[in-house]
């Protein structure tokens, strides 16, 4: 499902690049308002522990919580990084791997899990030529906003009238054909397949890795909710 450089229309890859940076910026400020806290000035400049002037004599702050949460997306990121290394068979020499973005945006929040997304698939573009360089932007689209934002707020309503072991799943195998759909529809808007041929194509083989995406991320959750809490020191 990584795009590679030179498959997209110049102006579509532009385009994807712009909206990618506008997902990774609003996740940013999302983000930081939850790992930070407004505070007096005077009673951190001391210890050093002031984050960024606020207008006034307030600043923001790192948590305890927010320490806890960017260490948990550290960890996260690492998972999902070395997950998509693991590829299973579907059929036909057809092979997939995990995504990854519900199950970072469950343990973490859509916003904190978008941006570990794009993080991993930043640094495959530009150290391990697993997606295009140009292509990045498209990647992130797919896969931190339609794969990760999109399919949390599926598994969010879907856990008010569900078990939460359904709802993980069912967001999870969503998550994986809305980004494949995504894919198919900008590779046949850029004239590389027709979107007759490529939309059927990608929809029949991810609905098969969508099926092992949610028994994987059921599992992952449940293996990560196990291990000890850190103190955020």
């Amino acid at each position: 499902m990584h795009i590679p450089d030179g498959l997209l229309d110049p102006k579509i890859s532009t385009g994807l690049i712009g909206a990618a940076v506008a997902v990774f910026s609003y996740s940013l400020s999302k983000v930081r308002e939850a790992v930070t806290a407004l505070a007096p000035a005077e009673a951190f400049a001391a210890a050093g522990n002031a984050v960024g002037n606020i207008t006034g004599r307030m600043r923001r702050v790192l948590t305890a919580n927010g320490k806890t949460t960017l260490y948990k997306m550290g960890m996260v990121a690492a998972l999902i990084f070395i997950a998509q290394m693991l590829d299973f068979p579907v059929g036909g020499g057809t092979s997939g791997h995990l995504m990854g973005g519900v199950f970072a945006a469950v343990l973490l929040g859509p916003f904190a899990g978008a941006l570990v997304m794009a993080a991993v698939l930043t640094v495959q573009a530009l150290f391990l030529a697993d997606g295009g360089v140009i292509a990045l932007g498209a990647n992130i689209v797919n896969m931190a906003l339609g794969g990760t934002i999109f399919a949390y707020f599926l598994y969010y309503y879907l856990k008010k009238n569900a078990p939460e072991w359904l709802a993980i799943m069912s967001a999870s195998w969503t998550s994986v054909m809305l980004a494949s759909i995504a894919c198919a529809l900008e590779l046949g808007f850029s004239g590389v397949f027709t979107l007759g041929e490529v939309v059927p194509a990608m929809v029949k083989v991810h609905a098969v890795i969508g099926i092992a995406e949610a028994l994987i991320t059921v599992a992952l959750v449940k293996l990560f909710r196990t291990l000890p809490a850190e103190s955020g020191r």
